[in-house]
């Protein structure tokens, strides 16, 4: 599995850099209508790109918080199950996840001739290049909830229990 650590950690800088990009770009584009509107200028595309902007960085930093995981979740009746009904109900959890972004995105794909005909409003961009950034998101995200799954069913997201700290460690831990 240590493989798929290291393509996932490649993955996360990537995702960082386009959140992290997504996010200056949508500030930008806010400054510079607000910058617009008080000198009189028109900058219509501002608009439009600063919500681009937005749903990617959403969908960017969607998958980050779930690699961290920072996904809210409820753990109480998992942890009160024994261990191979934990493991077995995470595996359902993180596939059903999983399958529901792939469902998603077997929809979406078919419609991309389509949308790529259309143009957005004020940039005139093919609506496709929107929607396949989306895509390109949410399968990196159905990817890691697969690889999850597989985790969770064999236990190595489980931590081991620690032996309990004496005095001399707390002690060193707070310095």
């Amino acid at each position: 599995m240590k493989w798929a650590e290291q393509f996932f950690k490649v993955i996360d800088r990537i995702a960082g850099a386009l959140a992290a990009f997504c996010i200056a770009g949508m500030l930008f584009c806010v400054f510079l209508q607000v910058v617009a509107r008080m000198t009189g200028l028109k900058v219509n595309w501002t608009t439009e790109l600063s919500q681009y902007f937005f749903l990617w960085s959403t969908t960017f930093g969607g998958y980050l918080i779930a690699r961290r995981k920072k996904m809210i979740g409820v753990e109480l009746i998992q942890k009160s199950m024994p261990a191979p009904l934990r493991r077995l109900m995470k595996f359902t959890a993180w596939l059903s996840g999983a399958a529901f972004y792939f469902i998603l995105i077997w929809y979406c794909l078919p419609r991309l001739p389509r949308l790529m005909n259309q143009t957005t409003p004020v940039l005139k961009w093919p609506m496709g290049v929107i929607y396949i950034v989306m895509l390109l998101g949410v399968g990196v995200m159905a990817l890691y909830f697969v690889y999850l799954a597989f985790i969770g069913l064999c236990g190595a997201d489980e931590k081991k229990p620690q032996a309990p700290k004496d005095i001399g460690k707390i002690v060193e831990e707070a310095e």
